[in-house]
């Protein structure tokens, strides 16, 4: 017999063994077993990189089989091909569930941020725009200076260098002008930020 005839010979031996176990016959279901077993776990290995977690996933593979050999259409395909997707699909399955448990230090401490919390990212946006609001009822120099120096974030000498004022001079625009605020804010919940 050459090499044509005996794949063709597996071939339909397979079938047989599927069309039997797909009426439940427990006797077909173990030759399938001991016939494709073998590359079955080794197309595992090669996915899950693990022989224990493979052989797990195995024991779920001809679950699977057991339940859907019924289904096998020979027409469609080479019965080899669809163990092994399924036995492909068990093992990427596997790899989805392993994936949260192998996340590492490293990764996690991408994730960690400095950035505020979106509460109080919120909480800040609210604060700045009622400040805004009562920054244009304080006068024109301590508006300008506060400006400068809380929202824009500048420092005392650039703000003093914008103002064109001396330093001392911008230093007392921004404590009177956050006198004012502090003043019109208390009772708000908004001294935090002033």
């Amino acid at each position: 017999m050459n090499a044509v005839d005996q794949k063709a010979q597996q071939k339909r031996y397979l079938e047989a063994l599927l069309a039997a176990t797909g009426r439940q016959n427990r006797e077909a279901f173990r030759e399938l077993y001991r016939e494709t077993s073998p590359k079955l776990f080794a197309v595992l290995i090669r996915v899950l990189h693990n022989k224990e977690e493979a052989a797990d996933v195995l024991q779920e593979v001809y679950l699977a089989i057991w339940r859907r050999a019924g289904q096998f259409d020979p027409s469609k395909g080479h019965p080899m091909t669809w163990l092994g997707v399924i036995t492909r699909n068990a093992g990427i399955d596997a790899l989805r569930r392993r994936r949260p448990n192998h996340v590492s230090d490293e990764c996690c401490a991408e994730l960690r941020s400095d950035a505020p919390s979106a509460y109080e990212a919120m909480k800040r946006e609210h604060a700045e725009r009622a400040i805004s609001r009562h920054l244009d009822g304080l006068p024109e120099k301590q508006r300008h200076a506060v400006r400068l120096f809380y929202l824009e974030e500048r420092t005392l000498l650039e703000v003093a260098e914008i103002m064109q004022a001396p330093l001392n001079t911008t230093k007392s625009w921004i404590r009177r002008g956050l006198k004012n605020l502090q003043s019109d804010f208390s009772g708000q919940g908004l001294t935090d930020f002033v």
